[in-house]
């Protein structure tokens, strides 16, 4: 339609008008279940349980880093070699070293 002589725009605003007043009559109808209920809570699960799945990796890896670093060769020098007993401690007191018998 050409929308350059003044009559026609009345009448394609009108037409415009009349066909937005009837689109939005049909959408009040009030909101019921509609056919992507189930999808929207399907895909809420499986969010959850992917999110789920993440926590529980990433919680392992920090605990497994823990563990690995108590059993790490340097910290167990340190505690050996300078921790109470250690030979540091005996050449203090005199005593032979572990090394030294």
């Amino acid at each position: 339609m050409n929308c350059s002589e003044a009559r026609r725009l009345p009448a394609l605003l009108g037409a415009v008008l009349r066909e937005l007043r009837r689109a939005g009559n049909t959408s009040a109808a009030p909101p019921g279940p509609g056919p992507g209920a189930d999808g929207s809570l399907y895909i809420l699960l499986i969010m959850i349980f992917y999110g789920c799945l993440a926590g529980a990796l990433i919680l392992a890896y920090t605990r497994s880093r823990k563990l690995e670093s108590k059993h790490d060769p340097y910290h167990l020098y340190i505690e050996r070699d300078w921790g109470p007993g250690g030979p540091a401690q005996a050449a203090e007191e005199g005593g032979p070293a572990e090394g030294q018998r």
